[in-house]
């Protein structure tokens, strides 16, 4: 019994390790590979392009997130949806669109970069808004906001906050779509429109 208190609890502590050893990696290859962005304040009223990261969980997550999708590409917004699935496999439901795209853990490194042609595409557009529209911090995500080149980013993950350039503190029970009125409130404010 004892024998598998401790090979339990080693295997807990080693997965940690690895963790611990997968993030100091990404950090030290971001500050490596830092990105210079002209950064500009733009209120979504002014933007004409906008991307949108967000994190799938279920079939209703994908249907509230494809949801304002469409509410923004209906405004004349040219918008590119890029949302990541903490699963092996992007599940059946999450539908492949020319700007609506999705990836899974298979589409990661080994230190949490997402690595595939779409997402490189993602990168190097030059957004006029990036919107974090998600909830918890991932690596793949921390990834995403340090190498985009998009003008304005906005979020309110916490552990995201050196990355934004609007910080928009919100409670966890809150929707996205209450999280993108107030990003639209605030980053008008801001531009003074």
């Amino acid at each position: 019994m004892a024998f598998l208190y401790i090979f339990v609890n080693y295997k807990i502590n080693s997965m940690s390790l690895v963790n611990i050893i997968k993030t100091k990696y990404l950090n030290n290859y971001l500050k490596s590979h830092k990105i210079l962005r002209n950064k500009e304040i733009v209120s979504l009223d002014g933007a004409k392009t906008i991307g949108i990261i967000s994190e799938i969980t279920d079939e209703d997550s994908y249907k509230h997130i494809f949801s304002l999708f469409t509410k923004l590409q209906n405004l004349q917004k040219t918008v590119w949806l890029m949302c990541y699935v903490d699963q092996k496999e992007v599940p059946y439901y999450c539908l492949q669109q020319l700007t609506a795209d999705y990836f899974s853990k298979k589409n990661l490194n080994w230190f949490g970069k997402p690595d595939f042609v779409q997402m490189k595409d993602f990168l190097l557009r030059d957004f006029d808004v990036l919107i974090d529209l998600n909830q918890n911090s991932f690596s793949s995500i921390t990834f995403m906001l340090a190498q985009t080149h998009a003008k304005f980013i906005v979020g309110s993950v916490p552990e995201h906050q050196p990355f934004y350039d609007l910080y928009i503190k919100s409670d966890e029970r809150s929707d996205k779509l209450e999280l993108l009125k107030n990003i639209h409130i605030y980053s008008k404010k801001l531009t003074g429109e």
